[in-house]
């Protein structure tokens, strides 16, 4: 596994990036920074500065895998940082027990839709033989798990600051689910709680690097059939950032490092 030398040498002190799709979903953020200066990670405008005390790199890497990944690599090419937090929006699935506006924090990051279709239906990286990445653990297909204890620390901190975040399995596609049979489909072969289009391939790319990684997002909608006049985009983008900017305050603690203490990804 390869990890900047740098991410090792200086832990503590380096940044936690925050990773989003678009500038509308970091606006509030990127105006609550402290000492804010602009930016730019490969080729994609952001911010440095503190949230809470708290030193981090805000970037809007774009909409989808592909962009999520280089802006993800990008960074960690170019710094160390403390963590990667992927955050926005996000659809619920039937039987989540999410409701618009809700918090969640995913467990697992899940590519759902890498794979093949089959006349049978279908099928995973693992059916397929070929691992997406194989780290210290062993060989990963399409689900990705994330440190139990961080997302334990995470979802601690945003209860402290009044927010009850679900935790459970997020699913990443490349087209978003927009029939209720699709949702029902998906939610249930997955478990899942709800779906976005960057989360696996960020925490991929985290998993490469050995940066420890979160994903969050607030729900503007719940999968079925596509009406967008149901949707609550603006609340559910203003609910995601305030648990942003809530973990981005606990992270000393979430992070659960201190300046003498290793830091062994």
């Amino acid at each position: 596994m390869h990890e900047p030398e740098s991410y090792h040498m200086n832990p503590v002190s380096a940044p936690l990036a925050l990773l989003c799709s678009v500038p509308f979903e970091c606006e509030r953020l990127a105006a609550a920074l402290e000492g804010a200066e602009p930016v730019t990670i490969g080729r994609k405008p952001g911010w440095a500065g503190r949230l809470g005390g708290t030193p981090v790199v805000l970037l809007p890497g774009g909409m989808g895998k592909t962009n999520a990944a280089h802006a993800a690599t990008a960074l960690l090419e170019a710094r160390a940082v403390s963590g990667v937090i992927c955050f926005g929006i996000g659809g619920a699935y039937p039987g989540s027990g999410l409701a618009l506006g809700d918090i969640a924090l995913a467990t697992h990051a899940i590519y759902g839709d890498e794979g093949a279709d089959t006349p049978g239906g279908w099928i995973g990286t693992d059916a397929i033989g070929i691992p997406l990445w194989r780290g210290e653990q062993g060989a990963v297909f399409n689900d990705f798990a994330l440190d139990a204890g961080l997302v334990h620390r995470a979802a601690d901190a945003l209860r402290r600051a009044g927010m009850d975040a679900r935790t459970g399995p997020f699913v990443t596609v490349s087209a978003c689910s927009g029939t209720d049979a699709l949702g029902r489909e998906r939610g249930e072969r997955f478990g899942a709680l709800c779906e976005g289009m960057e989360g696996a391939a960020a925490a991929h790319v985290c998993a490469v690097y050995g940066v420890p990684f979160l994903e969050v997002r607030a729900v503007s909608n719940h999968v079925e059939d596509r009406d967008m006049a149901r949707w609550r985009i603006g609340p559910a983008v203003q609910a995601a950032q305030d648990a942003v900017l809530a973990l981005a305050q606990a992270w000393p603690r979430i992070r659960n490092t201190t300046p003498t203490e290793p830091n062994h990804g």
